[in-house]
């Protein structure tokens, strides 16, 4: 599309907020780990966007549990000739972890980094393109950013030959160029003389989540679809409603609006906005009620249990390597810490759940494994990346099952069930949390010879789209009805009791006395099994 008119104002709104967002990333790497802030090359282009893509990766890499060596390996890459020994770089690397997984900066919360690590990738290879070209781009993705070819082409890191930031243009501009008659004119006389539709667009157009609204270029973007779905859809219903009474110019005129309309949206959602960064793509996603109503209720959780600065509670670096080679004194930091050890005392190895909850912003799960068969599973578990989960109805995604794909031969020795309370709005905005995350860090949980407990292994479980969806709903409805679609209220349901840690150390599970009920409770989760007894997934309708 050869429309430039309008696309000096998007570049230049666009450019400028990268360059504020890359800034202030930069800085941050520099205050959480000034050793491998230090060691970001000067060769690959702005210095500023380079470290925030570096911290973005780093980040998105905690989350997935990609194993340390391989990350310290990357930057040491990265680096080139400011590199140094990989084993110096894991443990920065690792430092870095640690200090990521404390309340951190929004777009460092756990729902955002996928899309922040892909995104300012995207945005590196885009820009460094315009000084180089494409050919080095992909060399150096290579070596220095060790991305394979696969790699490159899934991203679609490649010369895109569709529209750029310089083709965007608005309604009025594409319906001009598209048309030959008086339907700009028409079509603006709509929007200034119907009355109320002006206002109707401006309000249906702020229905959308703070975070969108903060994002000048894209709501520039985001304003101008929602001008086009308005005119387009009062268009025709002014013409089915006037049918063949119509005159013939304004039918005419009328029909040539409509279907301008409908290639102005086509456009947008087809080539437009896919040539856009998966940051600035997550970004747009939230132009709608719902989407508004579930980062307002993100924002409560976080402004109380996420402050910036506070304590967390301790995890262990844990990634996906395997440790059965290792004696159990080389295994680091098998040791669990103390609240973690309290899991057991919840969740023990007896019953078929794990604990939920969330650390800094990250969801985890917990499990508790008996030695032999249990234990043996899971370290077995994602042994070759396929990951069973599920749930009874559409209507229970917060009651999830996990194990292994029904044809493994461990698929009947370990069998997870993970719940969260529906009528808990703490819990509810961790489901909401894990729903817009699309993982869980799940942690297996074994007692030691000598009492302790330790961490046998950690992988990283992604949920499939069609799971996430239907979380992101249930939490939604259930929020919703405990605060009647006003999130304002959320936090006086979710602040924390005067007595109890501070927000952001807390989460640890406290063992029930059978006098408060804790016997009882046992009772009723042996009811509650009871449907997933005699086999895993035993419904038709269960999500993979």
């Amino acid at each position: 599309m050869a429309i430039t008119q309008t696309s000096g104002r998007f570049r230049h709104l666009r450019r400028k907020w990268f360059e504020d967002t890359t800034e202030f990333l930069a800085i941050l790497l520099e205050q959480l780990s000034p050793d491998i802030a230090h060691a970001v090359p000067d060769d690959l282009g702005p210095y500023d966007l380079v470290a925030a893509t570096v911290l973005a990766r780093t980040a998105q890499a905690d989350m997935e549990r990609q194993e340390i060596a391989f990350v310290a390996g990357d930057l040491v890459r990265l680096a080139g000739q400011r590199g140094v020994r990989a084993p110096e770089r894991v443990s920065e690397v690792e430092a870095l972890w640690l200090a990521l997984r404390r309340p951190t900066e929004r777009l460092l919360h756990s729902w955002w980094r996928e899309p922040l690590g892909e995104g300012l990738l995207a945005h590196w290879a885009a820009t460094r393109a315009e000084a180089v070209g494409w050919p080095r781009v992909h060399q150096e993705l290579r070596e220095r950013w060790s991305i394979d070819s696969d790699g490159i082409w899934r991203r679609g890191l490649v010369a895109s030959e569709g529209t750029g930031d310089d083709d965007w243009c608005g309604y009025f501009a594409y319906l001009e160029a598209h048309t030959h008659g008086r339907e700009v004119e028409f079509a603006r006389i709509l929007v200034t003389r119907w009355d109320g539709l002006a206002e109707e667009i401006d309000a249906y157009a702020s229905e959308c989540a703070a975070e969108l609204a903060a994002v000048p270029h894209l709501m520039l973007v985001h304003r101008e679809r929602a001008l086009a779905e308005a005119l387009t859809t009062v268009v025709e219903g002014n013409l089915e409603a006037g049918g063949e009474a119509l005159p013939p110019d304004l039918r005419a005129n009328s029909e040539v609006i409509r279907d301008t309309g409908r290639s102005y949206l086509r456009w947008l959602r087809d080539e437009f906005v896919p040539g856009l960064t998966p940051l600035e793509r997550a970004h747009l996603a939230l132009d709608s009620p719902e989407a508004a109503r579930c980062e307002a209720y993100l924002r409560q959780y976080t402004e109380i249990w996420c402050v910036p600065g506070e304590p967390a509670l301790t995890t262990p670096v844990f990634t996906e390597e395997d440790y059965i080679p290792l004696k159990p004194a080389e295994r680091p930091r098998v040791v669990v810490p103390e609240w973690m050890s309290m899991v057991t005392k919840v969740f023990s190895a007896e019953t078929q759940f794990g604990w939920t909850g969330t650390v800094g912003s990250q969801p985890w799960w917990l499990y508790t494994v008996e030695g032999g068969l249990e234990s043996a599973a899971a370290l077995r578990f994602k042994h070759d990346g396929q990951v069973r989960i599920g749930h009874q109805t559409t209507d229970d995604p917060h009651d999830i099952l996990v194990g292994f794909p029904s044809t493994d031969p461990d698929a009947q020795n370990l069998i997870m069930r993970f719940r969260y309370d529906e009528d808990d709005p703490h819990q509810m905005c961790e489901l909401l949390i894990l729903s817009r995350t699309g993982r869980a860090q799940l942690g297996f949980l074994v007692q030691g010879a000598g009492g302790e407990h330790r961490m046998l292994r950690m992988v990283s479980v992604a949920l499939p789209p069609a799971l996430r969806e239907a979380m992101r709903a249930k939490a939604l409805r259930q929020l919703d009805a405990m605060t009647g679609g006003d999130a304002s209220a959320l936090a006086a349901l979710i602040a924390p009791e005067p007595d109890t840690p501070a927000p952001s150390a807390s989460g640890a599970p406290q063992p029930k006395r059978e006098e408060e009920g804790g016997e009882e409770e046992r009772e009723n989760e042996e009811e509650d099994l009871a449907p997933f007894a005699d086999g895993l997934f035993p419904r038709e309708d269960t999500l993979f």
